[in-house]
């Protein structure tokens, strides 16, 4: 997947999740579940000579579906910019972690963990059975993906421990801005009815920034477009671009709150450890330039 991805520049790929050939479990089933969904292709498929393997035939893998597909959904305008960036320039939306990290020689040989997008660090549990699963955490500012808990990566081993089967470790690479929708939906239609939440991971420096792509979703000549770069720089989160795409046919291009994970609290000085994770309630329509204040 990786090597088609980025080398090959065939972003459109996936495998068949819960496996192909021969008969899956519950456990393994979950964890494939959850790891599929942050493939750019997701589906579920097997052979005609294999047990059927529909997601709702285990409680378990029911969950774990539902979870992962949550979050890929919510994460689905992240994940459409990083794909129109790549059909612009090559940029890739999955990446090996030696890509983000090229001068760290420990990540040359990781192909059990990879980037989605160009922030989130994907660390599936790959043993069938397991509740545990070594991963390398490389020197740089990370956040717990469920908990928004920052995380100082040493460029090391690290084993993480008393991982539910329906749940995959995920983290935030410190520097970025990821565009959510505030919840998941059944359709991708009903869910660009849904407004944006702003998370901002900050980097050592209390900085980040990303980009975001909006289009109609049809039309392969677009008319208009929101394309737009976002910056958080000194406690105020600027966003600037195109603006041509408006909110019609129910599609929202509303932002109902932004999220700064790594914020100092108030009267911290540089270097003590006490951060927290901020959120702030708006209500901005993507009309034109923007200025927030977090």
């Amino acid at each position: 997947m990786l090597g088609f991805a980025t080398i090959y520049q065939m972003p459109m790929v996936g495998s068949d999740i819960c496996g192909f050939g021969g008969n899956t479990t519950e456990t393994l089933c979950a964890r494939w579940a959850s790891l599929g969904a942050f493939n750019p292709f997701f589906r579920n498929h097997n052979g005609d000579t294999s047990i059927s393997q529909e997601f709702y035939r285990w409680p378990l893998v029911a969950s774990s579906a539902r979870k992962s597909i949550d979050i890929r959904y919510r994460l689905l305008d992240y994940i459409y910019t990083a794909m129109y960036h790549q059909s612009i320039d090559g940029t890739p939306l999955l990446n090996p972690l030696f890509f983000k990290y090229p001068r760290d020689t420990n990540t040359y040989p990781i192909d059990t963990q990879f980037i989605y997008g160009n922030a989130l660090l994907v660390s599936p549990v790959i043993k069938e059975n397991s509740t545990s699963v070594e991963v390398y955490l490389p020197k740089d500012t990370l956040y717990d993906f469920y908990t928004g808990k920052k995380i100082k990566g040493k460029g090391m081993n690290t084993t993480l421990t008393n991982i539910p089967f329906d749940e995959i470790p995920l983290h935030i690479i410190g520097g970025n801005i990821l565009p959510f929708r505030s919840t998941s939906a059944y359709t991708t239609t009903e869910l660009r009815t849904r407004p944006f939440r702003i998370v901002i991971a900050l980097d050592e420096c209390g900085e980040a920034s990303g980009s975001l792509y909006i289009d109609d979703g049809v039309s392969i000549q677009q008319e208009a477009v929101i394309d737009v770069m976002m910056e958080y720089k000194g406690g105020k989160l600027s966003i600037k671009g195109k603006f041509g795409f408006k909110e019609k046919d129910g599609v929202s291009v509303k932002i109902e709150a932004v999220k700064v994970l790594g914020k100092k609290k108030d009267g911290r000085r540089d270097g003590e450890e006490e951060e927290e994770v901020v959120e702030k309630k708006v209500d901005v329509e993507l009309v034109g330039d923007v200025e927030i204040e977090v």
